[in-house]
């Protein structure tokens, strides 16, 4: 007998079982799932009773209306992610999205300066295991961005895998990982994360059977609008198919009692079989059914709806499903969402359940006017009330494409009906569990077409009527009504003494199930972040150029890059350069001032190379901007001065000489004079000084030793000074140490010198060691210096060493400066590399490169002029 959802009659066959809900995911084991609504026990689908008729509801638009509940309403997407233990448990069958349940989130770990920069949630997105392998997850919506996940690309630490989306200049800000329920010990990476704060995450929390997301977010308010909001679509469950078990007509392994021999599916008869039979998980009952046997469900009649499910139209199964499935959800109210997606009716009657899917089948029945009882009464219902009668319908259902939010479907209007009723009759329905377009305008001209079909008979048949059941088509010729094998379809029927059947029926065409013939595409709304505005670089240009070295004599190979003038919110320009043919980057990220004259040097660069430069602006109004072209330009030719660089380079270690000399100067005196003029007396400050001296006639030997402190609100010194001295008439010889510390608010300086000096009549020897560190706003710079000099009267010798970190041009350099008339290195007692007179002279040399202007062999007789190409040989 075909009745709406299970019939009315199954309402008081359920039990109604208190609601429990979900307990923590986080446990050693799951307990025993109880759930609202659950069938009752094997004696759910009753026998019906003789003579007792049950109504059916006369169409499939009709259908969709009848006996609406509060509680339906509340099927649909959660946009909002849940949180708490409190709530039921869920499961998503078929293809849908879940905002699933926050179970666990933390915050940790520092990016550069920033402190707890990463925040990681846990959600539990389905309370039964998909099985489907940790990259199954395919669609995932943070905040308003469909995300890729970029399964190549697991991060090291167990966060999981980046998303495209969130990939910003080369840096990642978002990662996921999805747990398909299989899990049997807490997540590694949670419990290295988060085993040591104030909530901490335990190794019972494993959630067994549960499917959830562990997604990552790298702080970035440009990116991420305070908390972000997941929606996932989680891979489709695994259900029993009758179809592959083959010991029950299927062909197959699968078996009912052995989940892993089931496979996903989206088939909405295959998922509705499952609930009313009753789902499973560990070998005990989820939700549905409870105790229900097999043959209360005929494989047959279910697998012909499966069939008819995935008969292909557009090039995709007929009818799809998917559903998040509350188990506070009464059981019938889910079935009938799977029943509205394949527009199929349930037929129950001697405790048997069947589901009927697609147009009607062939006649199992026929008969004329001369087989009806007439003796009984008849009736004739060809005019449907108004408001039973409709010829226009519009439907809403959850779209992919919108981030699941409902959507209007095209409406659907039978325009000769309109036309006959002279008005647009319109109805509505939600396919709550229809994510696809083409098939919600399937369903509703089926329901439209079929809620056409408006001629309804009551009658009774006679005996051989009693093996008919409701949902059988019967053919009838009448010529009464003009019928030549007409088909209609029982809707209700009623056994009546004498093995006569009343029966109501009404008239049907197969065609009313053919899918429309044309489907419009739906249209989604812009959703993401989509593209900000993007500030273009204007007025690029470059140039080759040349950069003051450290004497101010531009001599340096530099490119000068320039810009537009006056671009409001430009606050600075970044700089790229790198070598044309090799790509190696020479500047990256160099910053500098939007400001007059909007032209910059860059430099020092290799010489003669052809380099490519690029800029890109710095805004406060646009935070999106864009690099320029990649310009190439040559740089000088600094080789054609190489000895006028050279000199220039000789000249600056020749100044820096003079300083250091200029300090070994002090040194070179007697040392009375010596004692008076290191003195610390007199200095402002805490001064500590102690002097031992002893002097006979004119023999005086003598230790000194200061200690200065001094304190202001914009300086700090601390220096000490030690003389160790000892002089006869003009014989003398010294020691002296000094060190100091100093600070402004602007400057640091720290220094130590020691310095000795001998002077017998107009000979004298002195040298001096010395190491300082200077940091200021302009830098730090560094040097260590080694000074001898001794002769006789003014004639002397000096030699020298320093090592020193220096600024030249805006650029930190090092520099290693040696001052001898000969300079040697001798290797392991071979014979050295000796630089003498001006010349540098090598025993031998194996070079890899020689950039040189003109080679000229020692005779003078062949000249190579690299710069010009040219080679010449003369006698």
């Amino acid at each position: 007998m075909r009745v709406k959802t299970l019939l009315t009659l199954l309402v008081f066959l359920t039990l109604g079982a208190g609601p429990a809900y979900a307990a923590p995911v986080f446990g050693l084991a799951v307990g025993i799932f109880q759930a609202v609504g659950a069938f009752a026990a094997s004696s759910w689908i009753g026998g019906l009773i003789v003579n007792v008729a049950f109504g059916a509801v006369t169409n499939l638009i009709s259908r969709a209306f009848a006996g609406k509940k509060k509680s339906q309403q509340s099927f649909g997407v959660k946009l909002s992610m849940e949180t708490g233990d409190d709530k039921p448990l869920s499961v998503v069958a078929g293809r849908y999205a879940t905002a699933g349940k926050l179970k666990y989130w933390g915050t940790w770990g520092n990016d550069g300066e920033t402190p707890n920069a990463y925040l990681t949630k846990l959600i539990e997105i389905g309370s039964l295991p998909s099985f489907a392998g940790g990259q199954a997850l395919a669609h995932l919506w943070i905040d308003s961005d469909k995300c890729t996940i970029l399964y190549g690309e697991p991060h090291g630490d167990g966060r999981g895998y980046p998303i495209s989306e969130f990939r910003q200049d080369g840096k990642d800000h978002a990662w996921v990982r999805y747990l398909d329920g299989a899990q049997t010990e807490a997540d590694a990476f949670l419990l290295a994360k988060f085993a040591n704060v104030e909530k901490p995450y335990r190794p019972s929390m494993i959630g067994r059977g549960k499917q959830a997301v562990i997604v990552t977010f790298r702080k970035n308010d440009d990116l991420f609008s305070g908390n972000p909001a997941v929606l996932v679509e989680p891979p489709p469950l695994p259900f029993y198919d009758l179809r592959f078990d083959d010991t029950v007509g299927g062909s197959g392994p699968q078996r009912f009692d052995n989940p892993a021999t089931w496979t996903p599916t989206l088939n909405p008869a295959v998922i509705a079989y499952n609930i009313a039979r009753g789902m499973r998980h560990s070998g005990g009952w989820f939700y549905g059914g409870q105790n229900v046997e097999a043959l209360r469900l005929p494989p047959s009649d279910w697998m012909a709806a499966a069939n008819e499910c995935d008969i292909s139209v557009f090039g995709r199964p007929q009818y799809q499903a998917g559903l998040e499935i509350d188990v506070s959800a009464e059981p019938l109210d889910v079935l009938e969402q799977f029943r509205l997606a394949c527009n199929g009716v349930f037929v129950e009657g001697g405790g048997v359940l069947k589901l009927a899917v697609g147009g009607p089948g062939a006649a199992v029945y026929a008969f004329t006017d001369a087989d009806v009882i007439i003796t009984k009464p008849q009736q004739l219902d060809p005019w449907p009330s108004l408001s039973d009668t409709h010829n226009t319908i519009s439907a809403s259902y959850p779209e992919p494409g919108d981030k699941w939010a409902r959507k209007d479907a095209p409406e659907y209007a039978q325009d000769a009906a309109v036309a006959a009723d002279g008005r647009s009759l319109a109805q509505s329905v939600t396919f709550t569990a229809v994510p696809w377009s083409e098939q919600v305008q399937h369903l509703q001209k089926t329901m439209i077409e079929d809620g056409r079909r408006m001629r309804v008979h009551t009658l009774v048949l006679p005996p051989p009527s009693r093996l008919l059941e409701a949902g059988d088509v019967i053919a009838w010729t009448s010529a009464r009504n003009n019928y030549q094998d007409k088909a209609f379809q029982i809707t209700t029927l009623t056994r009546l003494p004498g093995s006569l059947s009343q029966v109501t029926i009404k008239e049907i065409d197969p065609g009313d199930y053919d899918p429309p013939a044309i489907v419009i595409p739906p249209t989604t709304g812009l959703l993401g972040r989509g593209t900000p505005p993007v500030q273009i670089m204007k007025g690029w240009t470059v140039e080759p150029a040349s950069m003051a070295d450290g004497n101010g004599v531009g001599r340096l190979a530099a490119i000068k890059v320039s810009c537009g003038a006056g671009i409001d919110g430009v606050t600075a320009v970044v700089v790229q350069v790198r070598v044309r043919d090799t790509g190696q980057m020479l500047f990256s990220g160099h910053t500098t001032a939007y400001e007059e004259p909007y032209s910059w040097l860059i430099g020092p660069l290799p010489s003669k190379t052809w380099v490519e430069a690029r800029g890109r602006f710095i805004s406060d109004l646009v935070r999106n901007q864009a690099w320029s072209d990649w310009l190439e330009v040559g740089t000088p030719n600094v080789m054609e001065e190489l000895g006028v660089r050279l000199d220039t380079v000789g000249e600056d270690v020749r100044k820096r000489f003079e300083e250091l000399q200029a300090d070994l100067d002090r040194t070179i005196r007697n040392s009375s004079e010596l004692a008076a003029a290191l003195s610390l007396q007199g200095s402002v400050g805490l001064l500590d000084r102690q002097v031992l001296r002893q002097q006979s006639g004119e023999a005086l030997a003598q230790i000194i030793e200061e200690k200065l402190v001094r304190a202001s609100e914009d300086e700090a010194l601390a220096q000490t000074l030690e003389l160790v001295g000892a002089e006869i008439a003009g014989v003398s010889a010294s020691v002296v140490e000094e060190r100091q510390a100093r600070v402004t608010a602007d400057e640091a300086i720290a220094q130590q010198t020691s310095s000795v000096t001998a002077l017998l009549n107009e000979n004298f020897a002195a040298g001096q060691v010395k190491f300082a560190a200077t940091a200021n706003q302009s830098g730090v710079n560094a040097r260590f210096s080694v000074l001898l000099r001794a002769g006789t009267g003014s004639g002397y010798h000096e030699s020298g060493l320093y090592l020193e970190i220096y600024t030249e041009g805006g650029v930190q350099r090092s520099r290693f400066a040696v001052n001898a008339d000969q300079f040697v290195v001798l290797n392991n007692g071979q014979r050295p590399f000796l630089f003498e007179g001006g010349v540098l002279k090598l025993n031998a040399s194996h070079i890899g490169t020689i950039v040189a202007g003109l080679l000229r062999g020692s005779s003078g007789k062949t000249r190579l002029d690299l710069d010009n190409d040219y080679l010449s040989v003369s006698d």
